[in-house]
């Protein structure tokens, strides 16, 4: 404010000091003077009188204009200008509001749109609204976002490509019929597809019929342990607990379905455990393991005589790794389709996945996404963070799947195992989830009738995460993956670094404080709840705003509002400003249609936990 504003501004307060000491309908009625400085303070002060013209938006900018998925945010600039004020900028990208700020007070606003959006080129509608609801928007842009495996967008992965002729192992996404282009394969169904053996000439024509979704490489995967150096437990420090000593549970009544090599029924540890048995590698229908790594899991999770967390759980075990521990991806996601298919069968509740990529996941995998929609389905999957530490991002797939449960592995001590993977992924996520024990650990020998072996690895930690959630099942039945993921993290025994950390995520594994936590509940282990949401009215006219507020509690990760109207959708994130558990945002309805609504507001919890509630909303004409 210049001198000559100020002095100007300290005339009119006074006036209006002065004017304010008579009885204000006085004022109004009787004083010209009066009035004439109120209209000249309102005109100053807000200076919003409606000249009818909207916005100006000029030299837009998006940059960079393509991203690929991970990778960091994109900035979205625009020089938006209105003489009588800006009220709100945002850049709908997506359907997704992305908010926009004049940082600087130049009239330039910039917003900022993340790499999670699935692939595709998508329209950047900056939209201006000024002080008197006058409305503008620019479409001149677009923002690219590209699969890191397919970076030229042609619907197959890089490393598929320039093969020439030989015969290529290959997962094809579709929601159609190929037997037109491609020899009939193997179908899954928890990512609806195929895995087929095709020549590398003819992965173009697939990827160009109708209905096909991507071609991607059918990769390896691995076992994740080593052998161990040992042949006997060694004393533990008493501020890290044992999951294997008795807790008062046993599992019993649960069903966890180890995915693994096998398991060897005539070993004492395991006998009378296996309810079934499924075999994708030799089509027997006995249990067997050829390998020992899936015997030496079970006993973790199941086995008695002191080697399983939850000796009185159920095993279901699917064989579909081969003797020498590895399979390929399709035969990983039609073991969990198996799952799926017989969890009500056999109750399974639980799934034991010691299995990981060969090496370090570099962007999201098919894996990662299957094992996701197993949690949506209600199955709490325990997966191993990888042998590859101990490097940073080193975390295999599906370990960086964001709702699972993933494990690293520390020794007796507490000490984290040298190569138990780190994170963070390349999402940025913090991951591991929790560590224990993973070094040395003895548990049933194969092919022995009771004899035992020490294996160290991460692999060796997921059963007994797994055990440990079969006995949280039987102890609180009614319990969520998201419940059961949120307990054991928030129970676990702080390691290394203050707070969850990419080594030790939050913590080794504390059964006996998990199990004391449900049955008395503890403050702060409570799922987050969306309590109301309220609108500042129930219909307005085109163009009139709308306030979205939400009462929401607890540890929570995202709360979004969703605009559900009869021709386009739209999601607002909503912010909780002062931390006072309110969360509010703006919905600018110009260049919407009338039409009946609903808003929806969604939350997804810190550990995947999911609410939502709804409200209608009627958009009239513009008046």
């Amino acid at each position: 404010m210049n001198s000559r504003s100020f002095a100007y501004f300290i005339l009119l307060a006074g006036l209006l000091s002065c004017a304010a000491a008579f009885p204000m309908q006085n004022a109004l009625d009787n004083n010209k003077a009066s009035i004439w400085f109120e209209k000249e303070y309102e005109s100053y002060f807000k200076p919003n009188a409606d000249d009818g013209m909207p916005p100006v938006i000029y030299g837009v900018s998006v940059s960079p204009s393509a991203l690929k998925i991970g990778a960091p945010r994109s900035e979205i600039n625009a020089f938006v200008h209105d003489a009588g004020g800006i009220e709100m900028v945002y850049a709908d990208i997506g359907n997704r509001m992305n908010l926009m700020l004049d940082l600087n007070q130049d009239g330039r606003y910039t917003g900022y749109c993340g790499s999670n959006l699935p692939p595709g080129a998508y329209k950047v509608t900056i939209v201006a609204i000024d002080k008197s609801g006058n409305a503008a928007k620019d479409e001149s842009k677009t923002l690219t976002i590209r699969d890191p495996n397919d970076l030229n967008s042609n619907g197959i992965e890089d490393s598929l490509e320039k093969q020439g002729a030989k015969d290529l192992k290959v997962i094809v996404l579709h929601d159609g019929n190929l037997s037109d282009v491609a020899p009939s394969g193997d179908r899954f169904h928890i990512l609806p597809g195929s895995a087929l053996t095709v020549s590398g000439d003819k992965l173009e024509k697939i990827a160009r019929t109708d209905g096909v979704k991507g071609i991607f490489r059918d990769q390896k995967l691995k076992v994740l342990a080593l052998p161990g150096k040992s042949s006997g437990p060694s004393s533990l420090p008493p501020y890290v607990d044992d999951p294997r000593r008795d807790k008062g549970y046993t599992g019993k009544g649960v069903t966890v379905a180890l995915i693994d090599t096998g398991a060897d029924s005539g070993h004492e540890a395991l006998a009378g455990k296996i309810v079934a048995f499924k075999d994708f590698v030799n089509n027997q229908t006995a249990s067997y393991d050829d390998n020992g790594h899936g015997t030496h899991c079970a006993s973790l999770i199941a086995g008695e005589k002191g080697t399983g967390v939850a000796p009185g759980a159920s095993l279901v075990v699917i064989k579909v790794m081969d003797r020498e521990g590895a399979c390929y991806l399709s035969d990983a996601l039609k073991a969990l389709d198996w799952c799926l298919e017989n969890k009500d069968r056999y109750g399974i509740r639980v799934i034991s996945f010691s299995v990981g990529g060969e090496s370090p996941s570099d962007g999201t995998s098919l894996l990662d996404e299957a094992c996701n929609k197993m949690v949506e389905k209600g199955l709490i999957m325990c997966v191993a963070a990888g042998n590859s530490g101990p490097a940073a991002s080193s975390i295999v797939i599906p370990g960086d799947a964001e709702n699972v449960i993933t494990v690293g592995a520390v020794d007796s001590f507490g000490t984290i195992f040298e190569l138990s993977s780190r994170g963070p992924t390349a999402k940025g996520d913090t991951k591991p989830d929790l560590v224990t024990f993973g070094v040395d650990v003895v548990s049933a020998l194969a092919e022995s009738k009771s004899g035992k072996s020490a294996v160290s690895g991460t692999s060796m930690a997921v059963p007994q995460v797994s055990g440990a959630a079969a006995l949280l099942l039987e102890a609180k039945p009614d319990l969520a993956p998201a419940d059961v993921k949120r307990v054991l993290l928030k129970t676990a025994d702080d390691l290394g670094p203050p707070g969850q950390d990419n080594v030790y995520g939050y913590g080794a594994l504390n059964l006996t404080g998990a199990l004391l936590s449900i049955s008395a509940t503890r403050f702060g282990l409570e799922p987050p709840v969306l309590e109301e949401i309220k609108l500042n009215r129930n219909d307005c006219p085109v163009g009139e705003p709308v306030m979205i507020e939400a009462h929401a509690l607890g540890d929570i990760r995202t709360i979004n509002a969703n605009i559900i109207g009869p021709d386009r959708n739209l999601e607002i994130p909503l912010d909780d400003f002062d931390g006072n558990g309110i969360f509010s945002a703006r919905w600018e309805t110009s260049f919407w249609s009338p039409g009946d609504y609903q808003v929806k507001v969604d939350l997804l919890g810190k550990f995947g936990e999911v609410d939502y509630k709804a409200v209608p909303f009627r958009l009239l004409e513009k008046r």
